[in-house]
């Protein structure tokens, strides 16, 4: 049977495509600022394992021979009033106004120091709720932010990021209110949290830059806002208060809670850029979905899964936001979590296997009974070395190039310096396949690493030449990440 013409092209624009493969643009798309994640709430009980462990989890969190993070999401604490759970009541330095104990949270102060020590460039102070006594029911939780005090309260934080800086402690951004669409209620609550009304909202954001420009810092340190917990609050409720703030703010910081589509995301960004054209947008926390590496099934709820499998699912959300949205900045949510949902001490497999009672919502896990049976031993679930492929690889500077062709994904991401080029590429399928690329510029390939259901960040062999073009394996379920210098070999 004959073909008609059309056809007959479409096959041959195919096959063309196909012995292609893919391409890297010539121009970048984006600029990187950092990859991270935050340091709540662990901090409180880490303080307490011995100084050999917390130097271990600072290497494991700052250093490149770790995760070699380029943000640190600092907790500025509300003193815990009326939470319940001890990890979740951070101590806060505010006695009373222009009054303050620079002695207290010793625990998260330790991190952000080493965090500072090892040289994270960028440092955001956030904090899920204004000292209890500016609060409407003098409590961490469970009440709103009052309206008029926002002068008070940004006096408050601009007197913390002062302090710190003073200290050495580059803290280069800060979010005053984390999450405000919620307060995290009813009390006694499970963690700190102050709603702040959409039309509340103009108002926090004055009454810091006002207080920062009063010590000079609106050049050095930048407000983020407003850290919805999902996108669609987020673009829904950015008319209420961002038109009389938009020059003091400097980047659109949101949560993806509502685990949204390509489709969503896509048009969150398309119609916040149209809006506010001036202004990036930033994602700073996410956790806690169980699903399957393709995307499918995720939302939030509980279950830990320390697999590949979850691994996978939660780096295709890194791709959705560094690739599809072109955000210039990510963090996870939270770093360190004692949410295992199981025993280590007594079953040490259980560490390393999925349980319905525990919660993926970290990187790095410690046993929840640490004080009662002294196990200060970590955890490093495949989510740590997922992760570590985007730490070590996209640094504040380093450029986005866009993929085009036949073998080009919204799992795959060219990251370019003035030196080499980073591809990485997940395979989230059960079959292996073949990454084949072609650059813009001269290339020698120098290795790669692959995290897989059976490696961690292992060494594999460098791509191979085919054609004009390199050919890159990928194994089934795994992210792979391919080197290449900007140089002849």
């Amino acid at each position: 049977m004959l073909l008609p013409v059309a056809s007959l092209v479409t096959i041959l624009l195919y096959l063309i495509a196909r012995s292609h493969g893919a391409s890297v643009s010539s121009s970048p798309a984006q600029t990187f600022l950092g990859i991270g994640g935050s340091g709540a709430w662990w901090p409180t009980d880490l303080y307490r394992f011995p100084e050999a462990t917390r130097q271990n989890l600072s290497q494991l969190l700052f250093s490149q021979n770790g995760l070699g993070l380029s943000s640190y999401r600092y907790n500025i604490g509300a003193g815990g009033v009326n939470v319940s759970n001890p990890t979740r009541a951070p101590e806060t330095f505010y006695v009373s106004q222009g009054n303050y104990n620079w002695s207290a949270d010793p625990q998260g102060v330790y991190f952000l120091l080493e965090a500072a020590k090892q040289g994270v460039p960028s440092i955001t102070a956030f904090a899920n709720s204004a000292p209890a006594r500016l609060t409407s029911g003098g409590a961490s939780c469970n009440g709103d932010f009052v309206s008029g005090s926002g002068t008070a309260y940004g006096t408050y934080l601009a007197d913390v990021v002062t302090h710190f800086r003073g200290q050495g402690v580059n803290i280069s951004y800060i979010s005053p209110m984390n999450e405000p669409d919620s307060t995290f209620g009813p009390s006694p609550c499970n963690q700190e949290g102050m709603r702040v009304q959409p039309s509340q909202r103009a108002e926090v954001i004055n009454g810091l830059y006002s207080a920062l420009s009063s010590k000079g810092l609106t050049s050095s340190v930048g407000i983020l806002a407003d850290e919805s917990s999902s996108l669609s609050n987020a673009g829904n409720e950015y008319a209420s208060w961002l038109p009389q703030v938009v020059d003091k703010v400097a980047a659109l910081v949101h949560h993806t809670y509502d685990f949204p589509s390509d489709a969503s995301y896509t048009s969150y960004i398309s119609n916040t850029k149209q809006l506010y054209p001036n202004k990036v947008t930033w994602m700073s926390e996410i956790c806690c979905s169980l699903g399957n590496p393709d995307g499918t099934g995720k939302g939030y709820g509980q279950g830990y899964d320390p697999t590949i499998k979850n691994a996978l699912m939660f780096t295709g959300m890194v791709f959705q936001s560094l690739v599809l949205a072109s955000e210039p900045h990510y963090d996870f949510w939270t770093l360190v979590s004692n949410g295992i949902g199981c025993s280590p001490l007594n079953n040490p497999s259980c560490a390393n296997t999925a349980n319905s009672n525990g919660w993926t919502d970290g990187l790095i896990y410690y046993d929840s009974a640490y004080a009662t049976n002294k196990n200060y031993q970590i955890y490093l679930t495949k989510h740590f070395w997922t992760y570590k492929h985007f730490g070590n690889f996209v640094k504040p500077g380093s450029q986005r190039r866009a993929i085009s062709g036949s073998d080009a994904s919204k799992f795959t991401m060219a990251v370019s310096t003035s030196s080499n080029y980073y591809i990485l590429a997940m395979n989230p399928n059960t079959t292996d396949s073949t990454l084949t690329l072609s650059f813009p510029d001269t290339v020698c390939p120098s290795g790669g690493v692959r995290t897989s259901a059976s490696e961690d960040f292992a060494q594999v062999s460098s791509a191979s030449k085919s054609g004009s073009s390199w050919a890159m394996p990928l194994r089934s379920l795994s992210l792979t990440t391919y080197t290449f210098n900007r140089r002849a070999c």
